[in-house]
């Protein structure tokens, strides 16, 4: 006589595996504070996870050539041609008479030119920051001329050692005298089609100065 075998119980809901007994797969519970792409979970297939491709650890010798230290220097940071420009008054300078001189450096060019007497009313006027906006502006005007001649363009560092007018066109000043407003203006006005940067030197690093001296 066949005795019936009763077919066996399903495990209760919680209980937990004995040893040697397979544990059913409910789901994998992650860790937020862990990555989900761990070494160990690298090449690793199966129906659960799926065929995760391996990606290979780039060496150091590619984590260096894509490092911003060896990336091109922006166009904004090239090298630029430095020019010097000065002015001076007679009559602001003991011992000295004549008109006012002006002069400006680029390169292998060095141009001394006098200034004559700015009017206004009808009155002469002179002074030391005249002449030294008339050589800024002289700088200027040749700057603009190099760049007719269909040479590529460039770009210019624009040295003086007068702060007032290094600090006045670069608009850290206001120009509150009159007579300066239009030389002001036709400086601003050059260097606006102009790549230029404009920079305080002082005078025994100004060349345009000795010039002046001669």
């Amino acid at each position: 006589m066949c005795r019936k075998v009763p077919p066996p119980k399903s495990p209760k809901r919680g209980a937990v595996a004995t040893a040697g007994a397979a544990a059913p797969v409910v789901g994998v519970a992650a860790d937020a504070r862990t990555p989900f792409r761990r070494r160990s979970l690298r090449g690793l297939a199966s129906p659960l996870f799926g065929c995760v491709r391996a990606e290979p650890i780039p060496d150091k010798s590619q984590v260096l050539e894509r490092s911003p230290a060896t990336w091109p220097m922006p166009s904004s940071t090239a090298s630029r041609i430095p020019c010097f420009f000065d002015g001076a008054c007679p009559r602001n300078q003991s011992g000295t008479k004549g008109p006012m001189r002006a002069a400006f450096v680029v390169g292998e060019t060095r141009v001394v030119r006098e200034v004559p007497d700015l009017r206004v009313s009808s009155v002469p006027v002179r002074s030391n920051n005249i002449a030294e906006y008339q050589g800024l502006i002289f700088l200027l005007r040749h700057l603009e001329d190099l760049e007719r001649k269909g040479r590529p363009r460039n770009a210019y560092r624009i040295c003086g050692d007068s702060q007032l007018v290094i600090r006045q066109i670069r608009g850290e000043y206001r120009v509150t005298a009159p007579h300066l407003v239009p030389l002001h203006r036709e400086a601003s006005r050059l260097s606006s089609a102009l790549d230029v940067e404009f920079e305080w030197v002082p005078r025994e690093r100004n060349p345009a100065g000795f010039l002046l001296e001669q």
